[in-house]
């Protein structure tokens, strides 16, 4: 095993948002509030604590591959800038989705499989950095559970999705309503979150996410926390076995 501290400060981060019918709100949220992530992450605070040195991002859709009137997946490239994260954000609709629950595992398990960029070949937008040249970061944003067995690969399992992910070195982050106890499992990923979401009586967890993203400024501190939180496990150097 040998540490890589070129990783320090590096960061690849994908937003992955079910793009159901009832997720506008919070990807308007997530829209609104992706200038103060950014800048939390860069900008050293006046103890000069961590920051993100280098950072790509990109906006990746899902929605459930039993219901065909709309495409499952809306997937970008990296980008490097706020101005090009907010066009991402615009072009994903809040669209179909069909019955719960929806393809959760399938878009992780796309993710987990993405190519890496080699060591000695330029950046790819559609790859992830050198293993080992960046942390990988997956920030959900959900209000509904996930299928299982997955539909793709037809037959693979949460387990398999789990030691993808962990192969993959990405650290997940959950926005979720805490109804769904399945999200725990997703949990125990290493260095993964889960902000689960509390329901109030009477409530869809439809409402719970509404509510929670609605409030500019509360909405707006956790995404501060958010991206505070990335930036510290962005200075941890990598090991790799």
């Amino acid at each position: 095993m040998s540490q890589q501290p070129k990783v320090k400060g590096i960061a690849d981060i994908v937003f992955l948002l079910d793009a159901t019918g009832s997720m506008g709100p919070c990807i308007k949220a997530v829209k609104q509030n992706i200038t103060k992530f950014v800048t939390t992450m860069t900008t050293p605070n006046p103890n000069g604590g961590a920051v993100v040195k280098e950072w790509r991002a990109k906006v990746m859709g899902y929605r459930d591959l039993d219901y065909t009137d709309c495409p499952p997946y809306v997937d970008n490239p990296f980008v490097s800038s706020v101005a090009e994260l907010e066009t991402q954000l615009n072009s994903l609709n809040a669209d179909g989705g069909g019955d719960e629950p929806e393809t959760l595992l399938e878009a992780l398990y796309k993710l987990a499989a993405m190519p890496s960029t080699g060591p000695d070949e330029p950046l790819n937008r559609d790859s992830w950095r050198p293993m080992g040249g960046a942390r990988r970061f997956v920030v959900v944003f959900t209000d509904a559970p996930f299928k299982e067995p997955l539909r793709e690969p037809r037959g693979a399992s949460i387990d398999d999705v789990i030691l993808n992910l962990m192969t993959a070195k990405i650290v997940l982050h959950i926005f979720a309503p805490k109804k769904f106890e399945r999200y725990n499992t997703l949990a125990e990923v290493d260095k993964a979150q889960w902000y689960a979401i509390a329901m109030q009586d009477g409530k869809t967890p439809q409402d719970a996410l509404a509510e929670y993203t609605s409030d500019p400024s509360k909405f707006g501190k956790i995404i501060e926390q958010l991206a505070k939180t990335i930036t510290v496990q962005s200075e941890v150097p990598l090991v790799l076995e």
